[in-house]
C-alpha cells in the first residue's frame, strides 16, 4: 500500500471511530468507509452488502447498487474530480432514477386521493416512507375494482404483510385493498415516475399516474404520452404497464443487469451498479483508473502528458462516431443483434462499453430498415405491436424525442463531417462558464452554442452575412440556423424539440411526410404554397405539385384539423411558440386550440391547453384535459364563445388561408369538411 493511502485510511479510521462505535453494529458503512476501502484495494466491496438489517430489509423488493465488475460508483470520482462531480450532481442524467426518499420524491404524497376509470388511490407518507393504498393488483373477480373508503384522519393504518396486504381478508382469499411501498422513481426533468414494490423478488410495479413537475400536477400516465384513446368505462390495470426490469433499466441506471431467469418465476434480482445515469455510464468501469491514480506519481506525470489516460474513457478522445455512440447506448432507437443476445441481456446486461463500436453489440434502428431483417424479425418478435411509423417520419427521420443519435447519423455533417454529439454538448459546466448549473443543466449546451455559432463554428462562409442566406433580420428567429435546419419536428413528453438530423426545409418533404417544414411551422399563418414559392425564390428548391386545399389553407390548419395525433400535438406546442406567435400573429390562434382541447387524445388536449393559455385573454382559463368528455367539449364551446367576444374588430387580410369569412367569423363548413379527413389511425410515439 502507499504512502498516501496509508495516511487517508488512518485518518478516516481514526476520525469514524466514535461514530461506529457509537451506533453498533447495524450501521450502514459510510461513503467515507467506502473511499478508505479503495484507497486499502478493496475495490471490488459490493456496497450492497455492507448494510445493517433494517436497510437490507428496506431494499429486499427492489433493484439494488452493487460494486461488481470494475464499477466503483460517482463516489469514487469526486475526491479527485470535485468540479466535474458537482456539475453531474446538478444534471438531469443523475436523478433519472433515484430510490424514493423525502429529497428525490417531487410530487406530494400527504393524503392525496387520485382517481382513474373507477378506481381509487390514496397516497400517503409515514415519516420517510412512501405508500400507495389500492385495488389489488393481484386480485382477481369476484372481488371488486371498487375502492374501500378512506379511514378517518387520525385512525390507525392497516397492518402490512407481504408487503402492505391490507386486513381483515377472508383466510385464503386475496385482499380486494392493498398498501404498496413506492421505492423508486424514474424522471426529474419533465415528469417523474413512481414505482412501488410487489413482492416478487425486485420486480417493481408503476403508479398508474406521473407528476407534471413545470404545472405541479398528477396526471394519468396514460395521459403523459401520445397513446390511442382508453375508452372511459372500462377499467385501466391496476398497475402502469412500464416494467422498470425490462425498459427503465436499459437506459436510466449505470450498468443495469436484470437477472430475469431467477429460479423462482416473475421474481427478478435486478442489479445496477449506480442508479440513474452516473459518471461509469459514458466513461466505463473506473476500478482500474481509481486503482492506477491511487499512486501520486503516476498522478502528476498524466497531468502533464498530453496523452489520454489508458485507465478510463474519455468521450472527448474517441473518433467522432465512437464518441456520438456513449450517447447513442440510449439516445438510440437500437434492438438486439440475435435472439441469444436478447436471452443474454436478461440475465447479465448490455455488452456494450464506452469507447466500444455499438453496432457490435446492437443494431441501430433507422427508418429504412427491412423488416425482414433478422435484428427487426427479433424486435418485433419480442413485442408485435412495434411498427416503424410510430417512431420514424415515412422518409426514415426520427420523430421521437429521446433518440437524437438517429437523426444526428443520417445527418451530413456527421456522416461526410466530424460532426458528433459533443461538437455542441457539454456534459461538464466548466469553471469559466457564467451561467448557472439549472441554466446549463436544461440542455447542456456548449457556452454560445444556444444559436447559430453553433453551425458557423463550421459553416464559416455563412458568417460574412448571414442575412443574405436567411432572408431573415439579424437576430430574429428566421436567421437562427436552428430554427430552419434543426426544426422542432419531434415530439416527446408533451413537447417538440429539434429534429437533430439536420436537414433544409423542403415542401416536398412535407407533403411525403406529414412533418412540418421549418418554414410553415413559423409561419403559422402561412400556406405551403407560399412556403414553397420562397424556398424556389431564394434557394432554388423545386416546387412541388400542390392540391387546392395546400394553395389556399395555412399549413398549420391542414396539420392539426387532418393530421394524426403527432401531427397535431406538434402544431398545438408551434402555436405557443413565441417566435411562431411573433411571426403570425395570435388574434385567430384562440379558435383551433379551443378545437384541440376535445380532441380525443390525451397528450394533444394538454399540450394544446398548455398553448392556449400563452393567448391574450387565455390566461386563466380553467380545464381540465383528463374530464369527461362532455366538459371537454363544453370547454372548447366555451373558448370558442370567449375568442368571439375577443377577437379583434377589423379582420385579416389573410383571412381566408385561415378559414376565416370577411368579418373575421370561422367558416365552420370548411374547417369541418377538413377535419372529416382527420388521420384518426391508433398512433403510440413511442418516446
Amino acid at each position: 500500500m502507499n504512502l498516501e493511502a496509508l495516511v487517508i485510511g488512518a485518518g478516516l479510521a481514526i476520525g469514524l471511530f466514535p461514530v461506529y462505535s457509537g451506533i453498533g453494529r447495524g450501521w450502514a458503512v459510510s461513503a467515507a468507509v467506502a473511499v478508505w476501502a479503495a484507497a486499502a484495494g478493496l475495490t471490488t466491496v459490493a456496497f450492497a452488502t455492507l448494510r445493517g438489517p433494517g436497510q437490507a430489509a428496506r431494499t429486499a423488493h427492489r433493484p439494488v447498487e452493487v460494486r461488481a465488475e470494475g464499477y466503483v460508483s460517482s463516489q469514487a470520482c469526486q475526491a479527485c474530480h470535485p468540479q466535474h462531480y458537482a456539475s453531474w450532481h446538478a444534471s438531469y442524467h443523475r436523478t433519472m432514477t433515484q430510490p424514493a426518499t423525502p429529497r428525490s420524491v417531487l410530487a406530494s404524497f400527504d393524503d392525496v386521493t387520485l382517481n382513474l376509470h373507477g378506481r381509487v388511490y390514496n397516497l400517503r407518507r409515514r415519516g420517510d416512507e412512501f405508500w400507495v393504498e389500492m385495488d389489488n393488483p393481484d386480485a382477481r373477480p369476484p372481488w371488486p375494482v371498487a375502492a374501500k373508503p378512506r379511514a378517518e384522519a387520525g385512525a390507525a393504518p392497516p397492518t402490512a404483510s407481504a408487503p402492505g396486504d391490507a386486513p381483515h381478508a377472508p383466510s385464503g382469499v386475496p385482499p380486494a385493498r392493498v398498501e404498496r411501498r413506492v421505492v423508486l422513481t424514474t424522471g426529474s426533468h419533465h415528469l417523474q415516475v413512481y414505482w412501488f414494490e410487489t413482492g416478487r423478488g425486485r420486480k417493481l410495479a408503476q403508479l398508474p399516474f406521473d407528476f407534471r413537475i413545470a404545472e405541479s400536477q398528477w396526471i394519468p400516465d396514460h395521459a403523459s404520452f401520445i397513446r390511442p384513446p382508453w375508452p372511459e368505462h372500462e377499467p385501466m390495470p391496476v398497475a402502469a404497464p412500464g416494467e422498470w426490469d425490462l425498459g427503465c433499466i436499459q437506459c436510466h441506471a449505470t450498468r443495469g443487469r436484470p437477472r430475469l431467469d431467477t429460479p423462482v418465476p416473475a421474481a427478478p434480482d435486478t442489479l445496477v451498479a449506480e442508479f440513474g445515469i452516473a459518471c461509469e455510464a459514458c466513461h466505463g468501469p473506473g476500478a482500474e483508473h481509481v486503482n492506477a491514480n491511487r499512486n501520486p506519481q503516476r498522478r502528476y506525470r498524466q497531468r502533464r502528458s498530453r496523452a489520454p489516460d489508458p485507465t478510463v474513457v474519455h468521450p472527448a478522445h474517441l473518433q467522432h462516431d465512437r464518441a456520438s455512440q456513449v450517447c447513442g447506448q440510449c439516445h438510440g432507437i437500437t434492438t438486439f443483434l440475435s435472439h441469444d443476445d436478447q436471452l443474454d441481456w436478461r440475465e447479465t446486461g448490455f455488452r456494450y462499453r464506452p469507447g466500444d463500436d455499438l453496432t457490435e453489440s446492437r443494431h441501430v434502428v433507422r427508418g429504412s430498415d427491412d423488416l425482414s431483417s433478422p435484428p427487426l424479425r427479433e424486435m418485433l418478435r419480442n413485442d408485435p405491436t412495434i411498427r416503424l411509423e410510430d417512431s420514424f417520419w415515412s422518409d426514415g427521420m426520427v420523430r421521437v424525442s429521446g433518440r437524437e443519435y438517429n437523426g444526428l447519423i443520417e445527418s451530413p455533417c456527421y456522416q461526410r463531417g466530424e460532426l458528433s454529439c459533443l461538437s455542441c454538448h457539454v456534459l461538464h459546466k466548466s469553471p469559466d462558464d457564467a451561467r448557472s448549473l439549472a441554466t446549463w443543466a436544461d440542455d447542456q449546451l456548449r457556452p454560445g452554442m444556444e444559436g447559430s455559432a453553433a453551425c458557423l463554428q463550421c459553416h464559416t462562409s455563412y458568417a460574412v452575412d448571414l442575412t443574405q442566406h436567411s432572408h431573415h433580420k439579424p437576430g430574429s428567429a428566421g436567421s437562427d440556423c436552428y430554427n430552419c435546419h434543426m426544426p422542432y419536428t419531434t415530439y416527446g413528453l408533451h413537447k417538440a424539440i429539434r429534429s437533430h438530423e439536420i436537414d433544409s426545409p423542403r415542401v416536398a418533404a412535407s407533403l411525403q411526410t406529414g412533418r412540418p417544414n421549418a418554414c410553415n411551422q413559423c409561419h403559422l399563418d402561412r400556406t405551403l404554397a407560399w412556403a414553397a414559392e420562397h424556398l424556389e425564390r431564394w434557394y432554388g428548391t423545386p416546387r412541388p405539385a400542390l392540391g387546392d386545399d395546400e394553395r389556399s389553407v395555412a399549413a398549420s390548419l391542414l396539420w392539426a384539423l387532418r393530421g394524426d395525433a403527432g401531427q397535431r400535438a406538434l402544431v398545438a406546442w408551434s402555436i405557443g411558440w413565441k417566435a411562431a406567435q411573433e411571426a403570425s400573429g395570435t388574434d385567430w390562434m384562440g379558435v383551433y386550440l379551443g378545437r384541440l382541447l376535445a380532441d380525443p387524445y390525451d397528450a394533444v388536449r394538454f399540450v394544446a391547453f398548455r398553448s392556449l393559455r400563452t393567448l391574450p385573454g387565455f390566461e386563466h382559463f380553467t380545464y381540465d384535459f383528463v374530464a369527461p368528455e362532455p366538459d371537454r367539449l363544453a370547454a372548447s364551446i366555451e373558448v370558442g364563445k370567449l375568442w368571439m367576444r375577443s377577437r379583434r374588430a377589423a379582420p385579416r387580410g389573410d383571412g381566408d388561408a385561415l378559414l376565416m369569412d370577411a368579418r373575421g367569423r370561422p367558416r365552420i363548413d370548411l374547417i369541418q369538411r377538413i377535419a372529416q379527413q382527420r388521420d384518426d389511425r391508433a398512433i403510440i410515439l413511442r418516446e
